[in-house]
């Protein structure tokens, strides 16, 4: 049975194309709401994602208005009248200009949630500064407590982590809570979110240790930075990783055991052995395929888990069996596979999933 998500019955206005803005309709589309992209006239220059991220604008709906005329402005503000909220991504003050920022939409209708999603908030020293995933993680904090490259310099992260999580995933909750709000007061909301803000919350464990202890915390000075050997990555005889998180001493101790190293159970957390520790696990790890010790530990409470490439993990037998992946259908008839739903609450329409977006006349 089709289940319609948690959010069904909500519509949102969505003036995003990529970044943290799409992140978080994608989202909320996700948990049920009706998305509506207001898109440029077709002729209008501007970046469009590939036809395959963001969820290829699953279940979404498009309809284009020329935001610099009069008659654009008045039909987006009659769609304001008529919806829940409203998410953009313009620079401060551009929606203004537009004449579809908050005021004007809180004109069209006071009970709508306002959703202004920037890099650093709309105000501060950095308000106005562009930027990408890639700075926002450097100004919170992140890319300094990570590995280091060949050169020293911080490890590039490979995901667009401060997008999906600092400012994607903070908005669709921000909006969520105002929702819930709203019935309580009938009362709309604005919203400003600062990706960056959501990256400081990420890193609030090391900002908090250093604000309570002046510690410095880099790569290498702390557990969760690679301090310690039973929380750390080591290669297997394949060529393959394995990720070990043993933390507890109960789960250190159990891998250990697995890897007849039991001299090391009771100097987890001893400073002056951690490089003896870490050198008995690489060449004991180094004794079997990624797969096998798979097979041997992750089962046992030992904290350990395979490194999947993103090949593996589209055939990954766990995500497959919580169907993590979805079937979509293009406009072309053509069907393939994508990350579904995965979020809790969220919609799980039956068969295959519309993507496009469909067209609204405007």
């Amino acid at each position: 049975m089709s289940d319609p998500g948690l959010l069904s019955g909500v519509t949102v206005l969505d003036h995003s194309t990529v970044g943290p803005a799409a992140r978080a309709t994608a989202a909320l589309r996700d948990l049920g709401a009706t998305v509506m992209k207001i898109a440029a006239p077709a002729s209008a220059a501007r970046i469009d994602p590939p036809f395959y991220a963001y969820g290829a604008h699953r279940e979404m709906k498009r309809v284009r208005l020329d935001l610099k005329s009069a008659e654009g402005v008045s039909r987006f503000l009659s769609l304001v009248a008529e919806s829940d909220a409203v998410v953009e991504a313009f620079r401060p003050g551009v929606a203004d200009r537009l004449g579809v920022g908050y005021e004007a939409c809180r004109a069209a209708n006071p009970r709508v949630v306002y959703c202004a999603i920037s890099g650093y908030g709309s105000s501060g020293p950095y308000a106005r500064w562009a930027g990408h995933d890639i700075n926002y993680l450097a100004v919170g904090g992140f890319l300094a407590t990570q590995g280091t490259r060949a050169d020293g310099g911080p490890a590039f992260p490979g995901a667009t982590i401060a997008d999906a999580m600092g400012g994607g995933l903070q908005a669709a909750l921000a909006i969520a809570a105002a929702l819930v709000r709203r019935n309580a007061t009938n009362d709309g909301s604005y919203l400003d979110v600062s990706t960056t803000d959501g990256v400081l919350h990420m890193m609030s464990l090391f900002i908090d240790e250093h604000l309570a202890t002046g510690s410095q915390v880099v790569p290498g000075s702390a557990l969760l930075t690679g301090k310690y050997a039973c929380y750390d990555l080591y290669e297997a005889r394949d060529g393959g990783w394995l990720a070990v998180g043993a933390i507890e001493g109960a789960f250190f101790k159990n891998l250990c055991k697995a890897l007849d190293l039991e001299s090391f159970a009771d100097a987890q957390y001893d400073d002056e052995r951690q490089d003896d520790i870490r050198a008995a696990f690489r060449a004991e790890f180094a004794k079997r395929d990624r797969d096998e010790w798979v097979v041997l530990l992750a089962g046992a409470d030992t904290c350990v888990a395979p490194v999947l490439s993103i090949a593996d993990v589209a055939r990954n037998e766990h995500h497959v069996a919580r169907g993590s992946f979805v079937e979509v259908e293009r406009a072309d008839g053509v069907r393939v596979r994508q990350v579904g739903p995965v979020l809790a609450g969220s919609a799980r329409p039956d068969g295959p999933h519309r993507v496009g977006p469909e067209e609204v006349p405007s």
